[in-house]
């Protein structure tokens, strides 16, 4: 039987607010002559669909022990092009059969859409899917987010478990439930919440990814430094500072850092009603700018930098951030802002775009800002000349291709 269209199945510390709870973190035995450090778990429990997120060197492998417990029929592979090229025959060892049913889609951004949805789910019919089979999100973040939203709609929902294979995926899109895919009006507006069973971060995955996926990924670790805590924050400064390259085996560390303060919010807030939005620091702007670049222009992760910069701007003009913190946050995002490629914008279109975010309410915008390291506010934004001014000073500072020096700025109530 033919694959559907576009598809192939290839042949055989301290955190800001006291009511954020560290989540346990417990060693799993490794082979007992292995020479990789102990992994680690964060469990992410969220009332009635708690599940496990182990990080370290070597938790892929451990694949076939995690699903056993489940009883589960079988498993169907998805991954993208770039992975399997990569990493196809590991993955086929992962899996646990001699022949494992592998769907390999196109890689990139413009792949999260709803056709891709729909091609998969068509495949998943060819391939006599049943509820009670899994299926295995093996890439980065659109992969997960594309399986993940295939899953919560095929059959009503099936099963689903996540393997990160790159920085930004394993911080943060294969954590929390969120899956969905983009519009040509905008970001992730179609979607659904939907948990894995289990997820598995290993950062042996990130020995083959390219430099500027890195940095693209080190967004979202910059993102919840920022709003987790000086602790996390300083810990990622050294990490930088050691590790020009973000590779280094205090990674695994980080990652887990960052889980962690993603689960205790998850586990609060599934639905993102309330404090579940504070992760969305540096994404109002960015996913503006990913979607005006027609997410082929700029990295989710390079947008998000962008949209760091401009959440620290308009942090210093509405919520009162010290400018010198700000100029200082700066400094440190600036070596990463130069590298990333230019985006011509005129406001007025970003505008545009931030009025059909999904964070809007009653047609405000709703910014994630800061008042210090650790101390993020939701904060309403209904002047259009305080963005304006905000988003005129960004693109100025993309052109020159450097972050700010701290110039003068109205600072208003």
């Amino acid at each position: 039987m033919p694959a559907a269209p576009g598809i192939s199945l290839p042949a055989p510390g301290k955190y800001a607010s006291p009511d954020l709870p560290v989540n346990s973190r417990y060693p799993v035995n490794t082979t007992p002559n292995s020479a990789r450090p102990s992994l680690s778990t964060v469990e992410v429990s969220i009332p009635g669909h708690p599940y496990p997120v182990v990080i370290g060197p070597g938790a892929r492998r451990r694949f076939v022990s995690y699903l056993a417990p489940f009883h589960l029929n079988r498993t169907v592979w998805i991954t993208d092009r770039n992975v399997a090229g990569l990493w196809g025959d590991e993955i086929r060892s992962l899996s646990g059969t001699a022949a494992p049913d592998l769907v390999v889609l196109p890689a990139g951004e413009e792949q999260k859409r709803l056709a891709t949805v729909e091609d998969l789910c068509r495949r998943f019919v060819q391939l006599g899917v049943e509820r009670h089979d899994t299926l295995v999100a093996c890439g980065g973040g659109v992969i997960g987010d594309v399986v993940g939203f295939a899953a919560a709609c095929y059959l009503r929902g099936v099963n689903f478990v996540q393997l990160p294979t790159t920085l930004l995926a394993m911080v943060d899109s294969s954590v929390g439930g969120k899956t969905g895919v983009d519009l040509p009006e905008g970001k992730n507006l179609v979607g659904a919440f939907h948990q894995p069973r289990f997820v598995l971060a290993d950062p042996d995955f990130l020995a083959t990814l390219p430099e500027r996926e890195l940095r693209s990924g080190l967004a979202e670790v910059i993102k919840t430094a920022l709003i987790s805590g000086p602790k996390l924050f300083t810990e990622l400064r050294s990490f930088v500072k050691r590790h020009p390259d973000l590779q280094g085996p205090d990674l695994a560390g980080l990652i887990e850092s960052c889980v962690d303060f993603k689960a205790g919010v998850v586990e609060k807030d599934e639905r993102e009603g309330g404090l579940r939005r504070i992760l969305n620091f540096g994404h109002t702007v960015g996913h503006a700018l990913e979607c005006l670049g027609q997410y082929r222009t700029l990295k989710h992760g390079e947008a998000v930098l962008w949209g760091l910069s401009a959440a620290l701007d308009l942090s210093v003009r509405r919520a009162g951030l010290d400018p010198r913190l700000e100029t200082d946050i700066q400094a440190f995002l600036a070596p990463f802002l130069t590298a990333i490629p230019p985006l011509e914008f005129d406001s007025g279109e970003v505008l545009d775009l931030l009025a059909r975010d999904k964070k809007v309410r009653r047609k405000v915008v709703q910014f994630v800002l800061l008042r210090g390291v650790g101390l993020p506010v939701v904060t309403p934004l209904a002047d259009p000349q305080i963005l304006i001014a905000a988003l005129d000073h960004l693109r100025d500072r993309m052109r020159a291709g450097a972050a700010p020096e701290g110039e003068d700025r109205e600072i208003r109530d």
